[in-house]
């Protein structure tokens, strides 16, 4: 979950949003840049101590499973899913507009047509990985020489 976070930062944040900002303020997007590093400062460093407090995958949305309830932790699992999509669909958007510098086609199409060819991307190395580790984990269950646990009754065949 991390990487997809910090890539769609990085895709929206740091490649399409300067061009925007730099277009709407001018020089004053430096300033702009600085002031917004101040105010998530506060932030970065407190994602850093709970992470720190409880080193489990899952980010935000499990530290306030744990300290609110599973329902808001819920909620909140949805509210990053959702600002994930949000940036990743911006990002799309300002590499289909980056694109057009090199072919006079519409933003959104060229857009649509990425997301539709990382998710096909996404789906065939999906469907490999899976296969690959449900042959490698029948072939390791029947090479190893060590016996299985059954459970009590069981007779294993």
């Amino acid at each position: 979950m991390f990487t997809v976070s910090l890539g769609a930062m990085i895709g929206s944040g740091i490649f399409v949003l300067p061009g925007l900002a730099a277009g709407a303020a001018g020089p004053a997007a430096v300033l702009a840049y600085l002031i917004a590093g101040l105010v998530v400062a506060p932030a970065a460093v407190s994602q850093s101590e709970l992470a720190t407090a409880m080193p489990k995958s899952g980010g935000a949305y499990f530290f306030i499973d744990r300290a609110m309830g599973p329902l808001v932790g819920t909620v909140a699992g949805f509210g990053v899913w959702f600002a994930l999509v949000f940036k990743s669909a911006f990002a799309l958007v300002g590499l289909g507009g980056y694109l057009q510098y090199f072919a006079d086609l519409p933003t959104v199409t060229v857009a649509a047509s990425l997301a539709l060819a990382l998710c096909a991307v996404n789906k065939s190395i999906t469907a490999l990985c899976i296969s690959a580790k449900s042959g490698r984990s029948s072939t390791h269950a029947t090479s190893t020489s060590q016996p299985r646990l059954l459970p009590p009754g069981a007779t294993g065949e």
